[in-house]
């Protein structure tokens, strides 16, 4: 009896140490930081009534700032966008240009499990988003016409990470802009009109597209 006891002892004791190594090896378990950049596809849509344009372009930039632990990747992101083009009514060629900034709350889960990074990772983000166009008709005493916006936005977002060594990732990220709400401005630089903004709140559905490719680099 003795000798059993003793053996159920060593038994638990083993059994208590196994179960402590387990628990100290999960608690060891970090994040990886990581740094995103990439570059593609923006549609934004017509910003002026009277344009043809819908501005959509590859002049987009975006670099991310991320967290990944436990299939959940979380970031900071700021995008850029750029376009420029032209079209003729009626005989009259007018000049128009648009550029955003971006700041973006990220929030995404890895829905194809793997041992490294490397997987779909789906969610959304949130965040808050400057645009600015200019459009200028090619005659004479023509003045300049501003559109701006400056809105919250949110929608879904879903990237595609490929983990090529331990270090160094591609990517292929989407994001939809569902909804957005705020501020609308229109100004023309008319010497002759009282200087204010014509400003009006808005809300908008699913106005923005975003097609990145890039690169990730663990820190």
């Amino acid at each position: 009896m003795n000798k059993k006891y003793t053996l159920w002892v060593i038994f638990m004791i083993f059994a208590l140490m196994v179960n402590a190594q387990s628990k100290k090896k999960k608690s060891k378990q970090k994040p990886a930081y990581t740094i995103g950049i990439s570059s593609g596809y923006f549609s934004h849509g017509k910003m002026f009534e009277n344009s043809e344009n819908d501005f959509s372009s590859f002049g987009t930039f975006q670099i991310e700032g991320q967290k990944l632990f436990k299939s959940k990747k979380t970031g900071l992101s700021v995008g850029y966008f750029s376009a420029t083009s032209d079209f003729t009514k009626n005989n009259i060629t007018t000049d128009e240009s648009r550029f955003a900034l971006m700041l973006n709350y990220n929030l995404m889960y890895n829905i194809l499990k793997s041992k490294n990074t490397t997987g779909l990772y789906v969610g959304g983000f949130i965040g808050v988003l400057y645009d600015r166009g200019k459009q200028l008709y090619r005659s004479n005493f023509a003045f300049p016409f501003y559109t701006t916006y400056v809105a919250g936005w949110l929608g879904p977002k879903a990237e595609y990470l490929y983990q090529i060594n331990p270090k160094i990732a591609l990517s292929a990220c989407s994001q939809f802009g569902l909804v957005e709400f705020g501020k609308q401005s229109n100004k023309r630089d008319d010497p002759n009109l009282p200087k204010r903004n014509q400003t009006e709140t808005y809300v908008d559905f699913a106005k923005r597209i975003n097609l990145n490719l890039g690169i990730t680099f663990t820190l």
